[in-house]
């Protein structure tokens, strides 16, 4: 029942569990790969697959490096994408501490209220974006946040040349949260496209197909390797799905450096 779940969604995957996607997959695999290699010795004998194991063996070995070719290929987009993603966390993350600095550099009350604001923001993107980019979606509830406090900035007069350094230290670390920002939430909707996971399921489907084909004269070996084939091909589709939502999953991209600032902005909440 989960299997076919995760077939009729595929966004499901994210619902469980990484080891039991996993596993769920393999044994789907495995079981697939087994009758299908017994429905092709019922209808094809051994003997006239043996016949053509030689030119069998040489096309397979090109669909195999064809397709081992594709999923290295799928899998270190999905890896560059992954670590996209925490790269533009943390740089946000950073910028916020930057701009927490340069407003640290105000008195009071001014310095209270940008701190103030920063923290709303910063909270926002915890308790609320976060969640939504797990289930899938983008929230932009931290735009309200970051729009008051860059009215804010820009309704600064500076006292004295000090103070001018801070603003503009504060206006220049506010750009570069928002273009973080901006990283960000591309990250959150960059993902892998359907027509790859098509291509992707279809080649591995050929390939297995095509290695039932081949003659062996011990039909348990034959078996073990042909399950043993499929198995190494879900385990990197696995991979795939772990790393193609950064956000998603037990290994998304956590709001940890988000954390660590907030915990050193001191400020109204």
């Amino acid at each position: 029942m989960r299997v076919l779940h995760v077939m009729m969604r595929p966004d499901a995957v994210y619902q469980y569990p990484i080891w039991a996607v996993a596993l769920s997959l393999i044994v789907a695999a495995v079981i697939a790969t087994m009758l299908l290699e017994i429905g092709v010795r019922r209808f094809v004998s051994a003997d006239f697959r043996r016949q053509h194991n030689e030119i069998g063996a040489a096309i397979f070995s090109i669909i195999g490096v064809t397709y081992a070719v594709l999923l290295a290929f799928v899998a270190m987009l999905a890896w560059e994408g992954f670590n996209k993603a925490k790269a533009a966390s943390h740089l946000e993350a950073v910028v916020i501490q930057d701009v927490f600095e340069a407003a640290d550099g105000f008195a009071d009350p001014t310095r209270a209220d940008l701190i103030g604001r920063l923290n709303r923001y910063t909270r926002a993107v915890i308790a609320t974006e976060w969640p939504a980019q797990a289930e899938g979606h983008v929230d932009r509830s931290g735009d309200a946040y970051l729009d008051e406090l860059h009215r804010l900035a820009l309704s600064l007069r500076p006292s004295d040349q000090m103070h001018g350094n801070f603003h503009a230290l504060l206006l220049q670390s506010l750009t570069r949260l928002r273009d973080a920002r901006q990283e960000r939430l591309l990250a959150a909707e960059t993902t892998i496209p359907a027509i790859v996971w098509i291509v992707v399921i279809a080649g591995g489907t050929i390939t297995i197909v095509f290695s039932s084909f081949l003659g062996a004269p011990n039909v348990a070996m034959h078996l073990a390797m042909c399950s043993l084939l499929a198995v190494s091909g879900v385990l990197v589709l696995v991979l795939i799905i772990a790393l193609s939502n950064p956000f998603r999953g037990d290994f998304r991209v956590s709001t940890a450096p988000y954390e660590y600032v907030l915990s050193r902005i001191h400020g109204p909440t």
